[in-house]
Formats: C-alpha cells, sequence, structure tokens
C-alpha cells in the first residue's frame, strides 16, 4: 500500500529460513545467524531465545487491515501487546525463533516487510506524521518517501552498509520529523512556485549524536532519489567498516572533513545523474474519509470536551480531522488494536498514521464521527483522560529487554507519570513539552531532542551500585535551528519522578519570560536545575532504605548482570571474530595437548581459511568451496603467500597424514591471516590492495 515490496524478497526469505533450520540443527553457530536475521529486523531480546519482529512502515503509515494483522499475529505468535516505536515502526516482541519466518511470510500477505528494520540497511523512512493533513505545511512530502522507500530496498547495495543509513522527510521548517538529525532529511520548501527541498546531511542521535548539515539549501523534488543514492554509495565505498562504534555517516563526515566529503558526494551525484535513472513512481494518498454505514455517536459530556481539546486536531481539508491517540510506552494491547483497526476500516485505508511519541495517529476523521472515536480510544488508554504531555511522553524499552539497557526506563516514566498525573500541576499549559528517557546513552527514547531527557547510568555508595540517570535539557527543532540537549546533572532513579516534578514546577512559573525551555536553560535554568539536583545528591544507605538500591518495577537489586552487546550492529566483523577466536581457541588447545590429531589441525584451516571470504562476499556453502575460495582470492590474489598452498591443498583434500607434517604451517596460516585481517582498512581493503 505505502511502498512495493520487492519481488526477491520471498526468496530472501526462504534463504533466512535455511539458516534458521541449519542453527536450529547445530550446523552454524548463533553468531552467524545473527549477522543473517538481524537485517531482517529480527532481534534477539534479553531473554534468550526469545525474538523481537520490527515491520517497515515508511512514516508510520498502516492500514486498517495492516493494523488488524499485526495485532492478530502478535497474539498468535508473540506478548501481549505490539509495540509502537520512535522511528515510526510497529514491533511484535517474544517471537520464538521457529515462528519468526511464519509471522515474516504472514505480514507479507498484507504488503508488509520486515526487511531493513535493522542491521547495516537502508531503515524505515520518516515522515511529519501531519504530512498531507497539517494546516500549516508547505506541502506533502509522504509521496516521496514512499516512492523512495520502493526504490531503495529493491537494490542489492541498500543490505551490506557500513552501518544503517537513515533517511527522514519533514513536511515544513518546523521538522517535525527530525530531517536535521538523520543520515539524510529532507525539509520541504518552495521557490518561485516549485517544490523542493533543503537538504541535511550526517546528522544523528546514538552515544554521540550530531546535528546534521546544510547539504542543498534548495533542489528539485526530481533530486530526491539522486541524493539519495549518491550519499547512499558515498558511505557504502568510504564507510568505517571496521569499526563499527565510528561507523555512521556523521563519523565519515568527520574522517573526511567538510571539504573532502563534499567533493566526493558531487562526484557520486555526477555518476547517478549520468545513469539517468527512472523518475520515482509517486502516487498521491489521498487524503479524504470514506463515510461510514454506522450513524455518527454523541457525546457532550465534560470528558468529551476535555479529551477533544487535548487530542484533536483540525486538518487543511474541511470538515475532517486528526485524533492523537496515546499509547503508553507505545505497547498497544493485542485485542485494543483489532478494535481500532475494526473501528477504523470503514472510514478507508488512509487514516492512520504513527508517531515519533510511540502513538498513533489518527486522520481523515469526518468531525461527526469523533464521539465513536473516544468511546474506543477511553476503553483502549487512561491517558486519553491525561494532559497531552504525559501522552507525549516517550521511553524505550530499556533493561527489560534490550541486552544494551542500564536502567529500566518504562519503569521510571511509568512513575514519573503517576507523580505527575497525582501532582496538582496544570500541565495542559505546557502540553507540548518533550519529556524523553533512555535506558542507556544510545538515544533509542531520544532524550537528545528533549525539553527535558535522561538516559540511564550507574551509581555507586561504597561498594553498592545504584540505578541513576543523566539529565539533559534545551533541545532545539527546526530546520536550520536544530540542536541537541545539553547535559546538566545527575539524580538517582528513586527520586526521577520528584526531580521532574520539582522542575515543571518550576518551569510553569517561569514559562512565560522565556520563548522556549532551551532559552530558559541558556539562561537561569541550568543552574536552577542543578540546585534541584543538589537536593536529591545525598542517599541513604542499602540497610537504611534498599528502595534506592532497586530500579523502578525491578524485583532484585540494581546490578549490571544480563548487560551483553547489543545487536544493533551485527555485520561483517561479528562473522571474523568467531572464525579466527575459534581458531585461536583450537591452536592453544593443541599446544597444551588438549586437543591433538589432524582433525583439529583440519579445523584450525578451514576457520583461518573462511574467517576473510565474508570481505569478499563470498560465503562458500561447502568446507571444499572455502578452501577453492580462499585459493582464489587471497593466495591466487597475492594476499596470502603462495607457501601456504600446500597446507590448503591437504586440508581441502582431508590428508590427515600430510596435515600432521605441516603443523608449524597450519599455525603460521593463521598467523598471516589475522595479519592480513589487522591491516584491513574501514573499507574492508587489505595493505596490498590500497597501495594499489
Amino acid at each position: 500500500m505505502f511502498y512495493k515490496i520487492p519481488e526477491s524478497l520471498s526468496f530472501e526469505l526462504d534463504e533466512l529460513n535455511s539458516y534458521i533450520e541449519r542453527f536450529r540443527s547445530g550446523e552454524i553457530d548463533a553468531a552467524a545467524l545473527k549477522v543473517r536475521r538481524v537485517p531482517f529486523g529480527c532481534y534477539e531480546q534479553r531473554i534468550d531465545g526469545s525474538f523481537m519482529v520490527r515491520i517497515r512502515t515508511t512514516g508510520g503509515a498502516l492500514t486498517p487491515l495492516q493494523l488488524r494483522r499485526i495485532g492478530e499475529l502478535s497474539a498468535q505468535y508473540g506478548s501481549a501487546a505490539i509495540h509502537v516505536t520512535t522511528r515510526q515502526e510497529f514491533q511484535i516482541h517474544d517471537v520464538a525463533l521457529e515462528n519468526v519466518l511464519l509471522v515474516m511470510r504472514e505480514l507479507l500477505l498484507v504488503g508488509l516487510a520486515t526487511r531493513g528494520g535493522g542491521g547495516n540497511t537502508v531503515r524505515n523512512v520518516l515522515v511529519s506524521p501531519d504530512a498531507g493533513v497539517g494546516v500549516d505545511e508547505i506541502f506533502d512530502p509522504s509521496p516521496y518517501a514512499f516512492a523512495l522507500t520502493s526504490r531503495l530496498i529493491a537494490e542489492s547495495d541498500s543490505w551490506m552498509l557500513p552501518r544503517k543509513y537513515k533517511i527522514a522527510f519533514s513536511n515544513s521548517a518546523a521538522d517535525s520529523s527530525y530531517a536535521e538529525f538523520n543520515d539524510l532529511g529532507f525539509v520541504a520548501q518552495t521557490r518561485d512556485g516549485q517544490k523542493g527541498f533543503r537538504v541535511f546531511v550526517a546528522g544523528g542521535l546514538g552515544t554521540k549524536p550530531e546535528v546534521g548539515h546544510l547539504l542543498h539549501e534548495f533542489v528539485s523534488t526530481d533530486d530526491v532519489y539522486l541524493i539519495a543514492t549518491a550519499i547512499k554509495r558515498l558511505f557504502d565505498a568510504h564507510g568505517n567498516r571496521k569499526n563499527r562504534h565510528a561507523a555512521r555517516l556523521r563519523f565519515l563526515w568527520k574522517t573526511l572533513g567538510e571539504v573532502r566529503f563534499r567533493e566526493l558526494y558531487e562526484e557520486y551525484l555526477r555518476q547517478v545523474r549520468a545513469e539517468n535513472p527512472p523518475a520515482l513512481l509517486l502516487e498521491e494518498a489521498p487524503n479524504s474519509s470514506t463515510i461510514p454505514a454506522f450513524a455518527p455517536e454523541l457525546d457532550d459530556s465534560p470528558e468529551f470536551a476535555h479529551w477533544k481539546k487535548s487530542y484533536v486536531e483540525a486538518q487543511s481539508q474541511p470538515g475532517l480531522v486528526s485524533v492523537l491517540i496515546p499509547i503508553f510506552l507505545g505497547n498497544l494491547k493485542n485485542e485494543d488494536a483489532i478494535k481500532l483497526a475494526a473501528l477504523l476500516a470503514p472510514f478507508g485505508d488512509y487514516v492512520l498514521r504513527a508517531s515519533f511519541g510511540q502513538n498513533l495517529r489518527l486522520r481523515n476523521i469526518p468531525e461527526n464521527y469523533l464521539p465513536n472515536i473516544f468511546h474506543l480510544v477511553r476503553e483502549i488508554t487512561a491517558l486519553s483522560n491525561g494532559p497531552r504531555l504525559l501522552g507525549n511522553s516517550i521511553a524505550c524499552t530499556g533493561a527489560d529487554t534490550c541486552k544494551l539497557g542500564i536502567c529500566l526506563s518504562k519503569g521510571a516514566l511509568g512513575a514519573v507519570a503517576e507523580r505527575l498525573q497525582n501532582s496538582a500541576l496544570d500541565l495542559n499549559q505546557i502540553a507540548d513539552f518533550r519529556l524523553n528517557l533512555s535506558g542507556c546513552p544510545n538515544t533509542c527514547g531520544q532524550h537528545m531532542l528533549a525539553d527535558l531527557g535522561f538516559f540511564g547510568n550507574v551509581g555507586r555508595k561504597e561498594q553498592q551500585m545504584f540505578p541513576a540517570y543523566m539529565v539533559v535539557a534545551g533541545a532545539e527543532i527546526g530546520a536550520g535551528k536544530g540542536r541537541l540537549a545539553r547535559q546538566i546533572d545527575r539524580v538517582n532513579a528513586r527520586d526521577l519522578p520528584e526531580f521532574v516534578e520539582e522542575v515543571l514546577k518550576l518551569w510553569l512559573v517561569k514559562k512565560d519570560s522565556f520563548s522556549s525551555f532551551a532559552a530558559y536553560v541558556d539562561g537561569e535554568g541550568t543552574q536552577e536545575i542543578k540546585a534541584i539536583a543538589d537536593r536529591f545528591r545525598k542517599i541513604p544507605e542499602f540497610s537504611e532504605d534498599k528502595s534506592y538500591y532497586y530500579d523502578w518495577g525491578a524485583k532484585e537489586s540494581f546490578s549490571l548482570v544480563g548487560k551483553g552487546a547489543g545487536e544493533c550492529s551485527a555485520g561483517l566483523f561479528d562473522l571474523i571474530e568467531v572464525d579466527l577466536k575459534s581458531a585461536r581457541v583450537l591452536r592453544e588447545e593443541f599446544r597444551a595437548g588438549e586437543s591433538q590429531g589432524a582433525e583439529t589441525l583440519y579445523a584450525i584451516c578451514l576457520r583461518s581459511a573462511r574467517a576473510l571470504l565474508i570481505t569478499r562476499g563470498i560465503e562458500a556453502p561447502t568446507d571444499t568451496a572455502v578452501f577453492e575460495n580462499f585459493r582464489q582470492h587471497f593466495i591466487q590474489a597475492g594476499l596470502i603467500g603462495e607457501r601456504f598452498e600446500p597446507v590448503i591443498a591437504a586440508a581441502q583434500h582431508k590428508n590427515d597424514e600430510r596435515l600432521q607434517q605441516l603443523e608449524d604451517e597450519v599455525f603460521a596460516l593463521l598467523e598471516a591471516v589475522e595479519s592480513l585481517y589487522r591491516g584491513m582498512d574501514n573499507s574492508l581493503r587489505f595493505a596490498a590492495e590500497a597501495k594499489a
């Protein structure tokens, strides 16, 4: 519906299924499977054997039928709720590995794919949630996002990039899709009556966030694909593939320097333009409504009036409105998703988008049907009765399921929301205040884009650890004026709800004296927020009050047990490291007399020969193919010395006696491969190739 699924996907799912079956039979290890499943949006959760499936939904757009099917699949194969992400996607959690392909194939039947939901790929393309219906938009960029998605996900070079590639489209200079904080961002504008975009590049969040840089002041809409492809090729050719912690496009901007980055970009742009690719196939999404067969309901209650004031907005289309449905923590019960889909279906296919606040945003709803919407919404979410600030607040999944999580950010936001709901603060005065939490320094909860944000941290009193949060504040959003929140202080997790209440209480007093919360932070706000944090600096001993040493919702005292390497950057180096480490272990066991014989020498040869094949884009299906490809691409190519030809031949023909005679050469082969690996640059080129 909103993007075209490439014909190759069905075959690719068959291929992924073969890897899953090989893993389940013990033929390949977890690392080998991980490299294959993560680009399909399949991540292992904190509990081993439990997987999340992330669904690509460009701009958060779904039909009611698609929403219903996601809810049904989650009920059948996953957890009790589907999850709405901060990047306008939908996730099904707690899927058993044997059911992952069943879910993916069922999604395919309703026009949805998970390909690119993770890994070093072109990720979900973002669009302003009110694109097409916003009263202040310049024009609707949705058709360009949908068409660009269809084109990019059909291209083979979109699936093995140095790191993830994120693109966003905003419908006005307000930059409601955070285009300035993505790898590539397009912001709608017009010039002399012509539609076009202001373009930003090399922005991003993560542990080292960066505001994007202006790439073009104005380009024609015809250039969208050309620019996106030129940046993709530049990133693919020059990105840092070896160090995944410095692999995002924003690091390449710094490594190359602005001048060289722009020179390379212009070269790739000329190449793409010279290829004269076909124009993007644009399909306008109709922003109108089908009138349902059922009658509109009536409601003149104060609760309805409050809800309408807080969560309903006029559209640019007369008589139609948009409705924000706040979904706390982005978790929508399966049965509620199915109910909502049933209610929306009679209004047509163009009635639903996801927002960046982990919420749903309805569109094209006839105003006289608002009571019908309200009566269902109040069953789905208690937040519909509360202030919009809480409905828009964000927390990532944190240590509940994420292997990178430090703190239980969902529990912390729940405690904050409860405290604020029971306070006397008039939060309706600051309805658009951005309150965001992340469970670790990664910015999955968008804390660096918040007015007031927090990210998980560890405190220590004597030898006892306790959960804490770093405090950041003062981000600004807007094309050309965007800035990240700045770090201010730290507060322990137990006192976080009271801390937030005190900061908001102060802001309600001060807000009329400043143009924005960011301006307040720039002025006296930083010192005043620090002063509030100082009041919570001292915490009791563990023996006096254990609650400070338990995270929100935790049943055990705080620790880092279970925290492990995340899967966001699964890629080529995972496989290389696994093979080389395994070969080293076998070598040491052999030398120690723990594992003697030709079988061990053969295993060392196999792993040494296989380790770097993936840098050549080769995945050999058999041991014989491993040795043949190693001979061709490394020995005959001059990257590994010809002296190792007898070792490879002995291993390939399983000549045990000859392998034992060449014991020292087997170990030397491993050392030669490791040396070659150490000399590999960030673009997977070896020293000999770089000199050529």
